[in-house]
Formats: structure tokens, C-alpha cells, sequence
């Protein structure tokens, strides 16, 4: 039988209307230190596109990538650090195409990325920093820098996400004024 706070959780996904709703979800889960909560959500939702028996409806293609996005942040977030950790290129064989470019865009751009984040942080110097933010926050330049189809909003709620998931909960706060002050500053390209 599946839990039903993650049955909850689908449906809520599936229902949501915008990358924010998703977002603001995904970020409640991670308050809530429900992490697995999303990932399992998220398979079930997988599950019934692929016309397996689950309690939750079949969602659109839309709204399947939209939740798959969310998860996909994760799987990138792991092989960024990873890499960081082995100071090699990120092992990007799980990751689908968009994970990929965003795991490759991201090292090649780390020392411009670590610049910027070195200018707004004055508290911490780069290096210093734990390596899952400084992961984090690299991803979150990143994406601010290169997918303008996505809110600042969005993309600082999903870093924050990933942060309170994979570091401490100080970590949310501190990746949050760190992008805050860049998404101003940060444009395309």
C-alpha cells in the first residue's frame, strides 16, 4: 500500500498550474524534511504515465516534465558535488539530456560561477563554504544566468530546496541571501 501523504503529494503535483505552485510544494516537503516524500511522489506519478495501476491520475506530458524537473535538480545537485569532491568532471550517466547540460554547463562555468558568488558573499569565502551549497549555489547562478524560462522565484525556491535537503537548515537562509542579491545582478548569458 503507498503512503498516503505521498498519494497526497501526486496529486497535489499533478494538479499544480505553475512552475511557483510546484516550487512552493516541493518546498514544503523539504521543510518538512520530505524529501523522499517528492522522489516517491514523483515515481508514482512516473508510474502512472507509463499506464501502471497507481491512485493517482494519469498526468500530462507537461506537468510530468515539470515534476520531473524537480527531481532531476537533485540528481544534478549529487553529481556536481560528487565532482567537486573528486575535482573531476561530474559523472553524468544517469542524468537524462537536460541534467546533463545543466551538470556540464555548470563545471565549465564553476570558476565564473565561484566569482560572482565570491562578490556577494562577504562573510564566506568561496572555497570556504560548504561544498553542498557552494553546489547548490553554483547550480542557482547557473540556472539564473542560462534558463530564462524560469522565474528567479523558481529557480532561488529550488535552490533553497535542495539546500535545506542535502545541508542544514541554516544552509536554506544562507543560499537564499546569496542568490537574492544576484538574481538582480545576474543576467542571460
Amino acid at each position: 500500500m503507498t503512503d498516503p501523504a505521498v498519494v497526497a503529494l501526486a496529486r497535489a503535483l499533478a494538479e499544480a498550474s505553475s512552475e511557483e505552485e510546484l516550487a512552493g510544494l516541493a518546498r514544503a516537503e523539504a521543510d518538512a524534511d520530505g524529501t523522499w516524500r517528492l522522489r516517491a511522489a514523483v515515481a508514482l506519478l512516473r508510474a502512472a504515465a507509463a499506464g501502471e495501476e497507481t491512485p493517482v491520475p494519469v498526468p500530462d506530458a507537461g506537468t510530468l516534465f515539470r515534476v520531473g524537473r524537480l527531481i532531476r535538480r537533485d540528481e544534478v545537485v549529487e553529481a556536481l558535488y560528487e565532482a567537486d569532491l573528486r575535482d573531476s568532471a561530474p559523472d553524468v550517466a544517469g542524468l537524462d539530456e537536460l541534467g546533463t547540460a545543466l551538470a556540464d554547463g555548470v563545471w565549465a562555468e564553476r570558476a565564473e560561477l565561484d566569482e560572482a558568488l565570491g562578490a556577494v558573499s562577504s562573510e564566506w569565502r568561496v572555497e570556504r563554504m560548504p561544498a553542498v551549497d557552494r553546489t547548490v549555489l553554483r547550480l542557482g547562478v547557473w540556472e539564473l544566468r542560462h534558463r530564462p524560462e524560469l522565474s528567479a522565484g523558481v529557480i532561488i525556491s529550488e535552490a533553497v530546496r535542495l539546500a535545506k535537503a542535502y545541508s542544514t537548515e541554516r544552509s536554506g537562509a544562507f543560499v537564499n541571501g546569496i542568490l537574492g542579491r544576484l538574481a538582480g545582478e545576474v543576467g542571460p548569458g
